[in-house]
């Protein structure tokens, strides 16, 4: 049985750049408030690679109450409490990460001065811009560099932003703590992404699910269920199936 069901934002809940589509969003929320009554409707939870100020607020639209996992697994926050905790790998590696964040600062000024970094973050360093083409130039010369210079480090992309992580923080990371702190195994977990970044999330849960609007990378997964919905429908589409519905 699915306890916790667990979305990625950007790409699922959230499309980059262009309002959300508020009628899933609500029957998304209205499915998460029933399963605090009812235990065969699994709780909601969310693990993205978004810092904490962005999946925080997402996290009020949808009435979380779970604990939730941002910047990959830099960071988990406690809606019930109003308290944060990054992981201990991130102190252990703090300086490596200050150094990350200082040589896409340099990239920026010097490359791509287009791009956007996202300056609240605090347990990795990522990029944001909306052409893909401008994306895919910038991850190219960041895993090249990060490759040979921070083998603790691995780099991602969607369509709209390019994060720089700790290994050991990456979204599997981060739903291995999110099971510490919740004392739900994840085997009843399930988990739904959309990008290459979540791949090693959606390998480790007992349930995975995509959105049509998926890559290929995720979509051909084979423990993984393509939703017929794009983004948020997609994610509504999934939740009704764990629920049910």
């Amino acid at each position: 049985m699915t306890k916790l069901f667990v979305v990625d934002l950007d790409g699922c809940i959230t499309i980059p750049f262009v309002t959300p589509h508020w009628p899933s969003i609500s029957w998304i929320r209205e499915l998460n408030q029933l399963s605090q009554s009812n235990p065969d409707i699994p709780q909601l939870s969310i693990c993205s690679g978004r810092p904490f100020p962005y999946a925080e607020a997402v996290a009020q639209w949808l009435d979380v109450r779970q604990p939730i996992v941002f910047e990959s697994g830099g960071g988990i926050y406690y809606p019930q409490k109003q308290q944060l905790e990054f992981s201990p790998d991130y102190y252990q590696h703090e300086q490596e990460v200050a150094e990350v964040r200082s040589w896409v600062k340099h990239l920026i000024r010097e490359d791509f001065s287009e791009v956007m970094l996202e300056f609240s973050k605090q347990t990795d360093a990522g990029v944001i811009h909306s052409d893909v083409n401008v994306i895919l130039r910038v991850f190219d010369k960041a895993r090249s560099y990060v490759e040979e210079n921070f083998p603790n480090f691995e780099v991602h992309h969607t369509e709209v932003s390019v994060n720089i992580i700790l290994k050991s923080c990456n979204k599997a990371g981060g739903l291995r703590n999110l099971s510490r702190v919740t004392g739900i195994p994840l085997e009843e977990m399930a988990y739904i992404g959309d990008s290459g970044g979540d791949v090693p999330a959606l390998e480790i849960t007992g349930r995975a699910f995509a959105p049509a609007n998926a890559v290929d990378a995720v979509k051909s997964l084979k423990n993984v269920t393509v939703t017929k919905g794009k983004t948020s429908l997609g994610v509504l589409e999934a939740y009704q199936t764990l629920a049910g519905s």
